[in-house]
């Protein structure tokens, strides 16, 4: 399900599209910022349409620049944005790229951050937020405030750690990809914006769709419900985390009490490794006709 991608702005001019194709599914073109006055960036317009001919499925990012520090800031860069994208469409959101304002301002850039996510999504647009892993999510923003947004998230070196339920993630600035003259921001996304395959949820080598559906768990439980809201990698990171330890039942055809309860040879076999009980229904216990329900 993961997909590779690139961010691109005015630093990587004359991009041939028609050779990026073939190493990349997406790409994040930069609409423009408020870094000096606002903005739109000079390579857009050809990045959109060219990314867009080649078939490339495409979001963008604004970038807010010092002034970003207030409700009313982030509603106007939205609006500006806007402007720019009037009649235009994206697979991918419309970032907010959240790198200028200090931590000294973490409040007001949270305001600024939501206010500008809710003008873009009122607009009828997928949107998100854009930070590093820690300097930006954890040092610049009230983290909490911001779960129910998409998250692309920079991080060189390994995997986010403060954000782990990350939609994209940004892993080097250094990329090289057919097409682009010298180093390109390279992205994995792990979110299908586009629609176009199903949700397959692995873990220890098996599918566990038959025992995790993020819906059903987000609506059988309040408490997930009122963190998490609906976001699938969200629910499935608590799931593998914490749910299967605390036996939680994450699917209408499976209950992990009564398949401990009514099959003494696998409670003999795994105790309480509880995680081994759903894993064992999806490798072997649905082939077999065990029921658990």
């Amino acid at each position: 399900m993961e997909q590779r991608g690139i961010d691109v702005s005015i630093y990587q001019p004359n991009i041939d599209w028609s050779k990026a194709k073939e190493q990349i599914r997406f790409a994040l073109c930069k609409i423009g910022g408020s870094e000096c006055g606002r903005f739109e960036d000079r390579t857009f317009r050809y990045n959109y349409a060219n990314a867009r001919a080649n078939g490339i499925q495409l979001g963008g990012y604004f970038m807010g620049g010092k002034g970003f520090i207030s409700a009313e800031a982030g509603r106007a860069d939205a609006i500006y944005c806007l402007q720019i994208i009037s009649g235009l469409s994206f697979e991918f959101p419309v970032f907010i790229d959240l790198e200028i304002p200090t931590p000294a301002t973490k409040q007001g850039n949270t305001d600024a951050c939501i206010a500008f996510c809710e003008t873009i999504k009122s607009a009828g647009f997928k949107t998100g937020i854009y930070a590093s892993d820690i300097s930006g999510f954890k040092d610049r923003l009230d983290f909490s405030r911001v779960q129910n947004y998409d998250k692309w998230v920079a991080r060189y070196g390994s995997e986010p750690q403060y954000v782990n339920n990350w939609d994209i993630w940004q892993y080097s600035s250094k990329g090289r990809v057919a097409g682009v003259n010298g180093d390109v921001d390279v992205d994995i996304c792990r979110k299908d914006y586009a629609g176009n395959t199903p949700e397959i949820y692995v873990y220890m080598g098996e599918d566990f769709s038959p025992v995790f559906n993020p819906d059903y768990y987000a609506e059988k439980y309040s408490d997930l419900k009122a963190v998490f809201g609906n976001d699938h990698a969200s629910l499935w990171q608590h799931f593998i985390t914490f749910g299967m330890w605390e036996l939680r039942q994450a699917s209408a055809e499976f209950n992990p009490v009564v398949y401990r309860d009514r099959y003494a040879d696998i409670e003999n076999a795994y105790g309480d490794y509880f995680p081994l009980y759903y894993w064992h229904y999806c490798k072997f216990g649905k082939k077999e006709g065990r029921s658990a329900i």
